[in-house]
């Protein structure tokens, strides 16, 4: 306790809390239940950061913010609020640090999805140009600087030219989705989002861990909120779902590539968490 100032802020965190996933790509769902814990009026969703850096160049598009400094700006933003929560900007992994600062008062979830699902959303996002500004390449052009074209070459996957977007956006996002082995370590929380699409309980379970039990959404709350599920509110937006059928019309390279790109140890993960291939 600082008497001059009042309590210490470290102490004051447990009103804080973060939903990280790998990239949302402007998947309806991702939006839609972002946007539904938002409608509690004693939650407080922050979304902006991965908007911001489209905009004003304070930092790379790859880079975040300094997590500790980030919490302690939500820990002021969210004074007013019962909780306070940012959403997809981090990944499971760099939220692991929050533990040996906070343990328990602070929560995050993590958001899973189909890898089929999850893909098509990555690759169309990026057909569409990012949603930036017609005549604004910037995020695609900085999309083709790190995506690992010397890899992809050297499995013999098929060629690309940097106007074939679906096929080399396709190989990156696989790469991608290898990388999400992180969602497995001990102690991060998945959710599936077909889950909480499908399952009230499932959302509000999420609210009152996140929240230290202090929140709760009523059956008018969640028919609000349950009602624009298969809505998409963005001009571009989509409801991604059926997995088997989108596999079943990928073209050959798409196939290949993924038995080539993925893991079995991610095939196994993601299989450990109900998903089909």
């Amino acid at each position: 306790m600082n008497s001059q100032f009042g309590t210490d802020p470290m102490e004051r965190a447990s009103h804080v809390f973060y939903v990280s996933s790998h990239g949302t790509s402007g998947d309806h769902w991702f939006d839609w239940f972002a946007k539904g814990l938002n409608a509690h009026p004693e939650i407080m969703i922050y979304m902006g950061d991965t908007v911001r850096s489209k905009y004003l160049k304070e930092r790379t598009r790859k880079e975040r913010p300094d997590l500790m400094q980030f919490t302690q700006f939500l820990i002021d933003l969210g004074e007013a609020y019962t909780a306070i929560g940012e959403c997809y900007a981090y990944r499971s992994y760099q939220l692991e640090q929050l533990q040996s600062s906070f343990g328990e008062r602070i929560r995050f979830v993590n958001i899973i999805r189909h890898p089929y699902c999850w893909l098509e959303s990555y690759v169309y996002w990026r057909t569409i140009n990012m949603n930036m500004p017609m005549g604004n390449t910037d995020g695609i052009d900085h999309e083709w600087s790190v995506t690992c074209h010397d890899t992809f070459k050297t499995l013999g996957l098929t060629p690309y030219s940097r106007s074939d977007i679906e096929i080399w956006a396709s190989y990156q996002g696989m790469d991608i989705l290898n990388r999400m082995i992180t969602d497995a370590n001990e102690g991060v929380v998945n959710y599936r989002i077909e889950d909480i699409v499908q399952n009230r309980a499932v959302f509000n379970e999420i609210a009152h861990y996140l929240s230290h039990g202090r929140l709760h959404f009523d059956d008018a709350l969640l028919d609000r909120i349950y009602r624009d599920v298969n809505t998409p509110w963005r001009k571009t937006g989509r409801v991604v779902d059926r997995p088997e059928v989108l596999y079943a019309a990928w073209p050959d390279w798409k196939k290949e590539a993924f038995n080539a790109l993925l893991s079995d140890e991610v095939i196994s993960m993601f299989e450990g968490f109900g998903y089909r291939f």
